[in-house]
């Protein structure tokens, strides 16, 4: 693969918490106009949410829409630490001494305003960088944050492969999280299909919205996983689509999906490979969603196969990145 980088170890981690289903109220008219345009943009018949700090004796209703942020905060350090934890002790001194950049991933940008939030360090925290983490890897060099939407993970990979590759940068962290704030997920899933779908007439069941945070280490040190991004292509014609999404694909490759499923599968060629929807199997996440794939991957390990992680947006765009087990380290 080209400029390709190897993932020295991530971690990825949800709440314990159950899953709590929405029901739209008049006192919040706005967001449960938004939640049915979401129902039929699509065709699900119910939504659930599974949130960092949900208490079981609070109102549910209320609860889903104001959880305790402190605990998502949380979630985010243990992510990191969890992901140094599993390197060796070597790699991670070398980690530690050598030059590290630090991007932070989310979807929403500026999000505090959603929160009960009463300290402005908790709000640059959620909002700017979380400097508490930067203190944990011990960064001293370029810190940025990627706010893509559901693109920002691979817009991240994509800035750590050039970090790499230049020789700026020995390491890339790559920190991220994904608050399922009901209002904002159902306004991202408010879109009109893309042109020359063909809108499901069966209900899809209920939509899953799990929150998550994850820790993910990048280098050119070689390591258990190597992964590769491709490029961005625009909505256009099928065919050319098509052909780029699945070049260099054999029928013993593994694909995975994240976004609405009727606009990955007609891209898909009938006689093409395992298909796998992370959405399915672990609830959709957002921009940390297709990292999902890596999970899948090493619980259902293929050593000879490569595995391709095909990312869609709500207006017909795709991108992509490769993953292949490495002879040469354990993840």
């Amino acid at each position: 693969m080209k400029n390709e980088m190897y993932l020295s170890s991530f971690s990825l981690l949800e709440p314990d918490e159950i899953f709590y289903f929405y029901a739209p109220h008049w006192l919040n008219a706005w967001e449960a106009y938004l939640y049915n345009q979401a129902l039929k943009s699509t065709s699900a018949s119910g939504w659930a949410f599974k949130r960092f700090g949900t208490d079981k004796d609070t109102y549910a209703r209320e609860m889903i829409r104001k959880p305790r942020y402190i605990d998502y905060l949380e979630s985010m350090e243990q992510a990191a630490d969890a992901a140094l934890q599993q390197m060796t002790p070597r790699d991670r001194m070398l980690l530690l001494k050598s030059r590290a950049a630090f991007i932070y991933i989310d979807a929403w940008g500026e999000s505090s305003v959603f929160e009960n939030i009463t300290s402005a360090l908790h709000t640059s925290m959620i909002d700017t960088l979380p400097k508490n983490i930067l203190k944990k890897f011990s960064i001293k060099n370029v810190t940025c944050k990627v706010r893509g939407e559901k693109f920002s993970l691979i817009q991240a990979m994509q800035l750590a492969q050039d970090y790499l590759h230049w020789q700026v940068f020995d390491f890339v962290i790559i920190c991220g999280a994904y608050r399922t704030i009901p209002v904002l997920v159902f306004s991202d899933e408010d879109t009109l299909a893309i042109k020359g779908s063909v809108k499901s007439k069966q209900k899809n069941g209920v939509q899953l919205s799990v929150e998550r945070t994850g820790c993910f280490i990048f280098s050119l040190r070689e390591s258990g996983l190597r992964v590769s991004c491709g490029k961005y292509i625009a909505h256009g014609n099928v065919d050319d689509i098509q052909r780029e999404m699945t070049k260099d694909l054999s029928e013993d490759d593994l694909l995975t999906f994240s976004g609405r499923k009727e606009n990955v599968m007609r891209i898909i060629p009938q006689t093409c490979i395992n298909v796998v929807d992370l959405n399915d199997i672990y609830g959709a996440s957002g921009c940390l969603t297709p990292a999902l794939s890596w999970e899948y991957l090493l619980n259902n390990t293929h050593p000879e196969k490569k595995m391709r992680t095909i990312l869609s947006d709500n207006f017909g765009g795709y991108s992509y990145f490769d993953t292949l087990f490495s002879s040469g380290g354990k993840l």
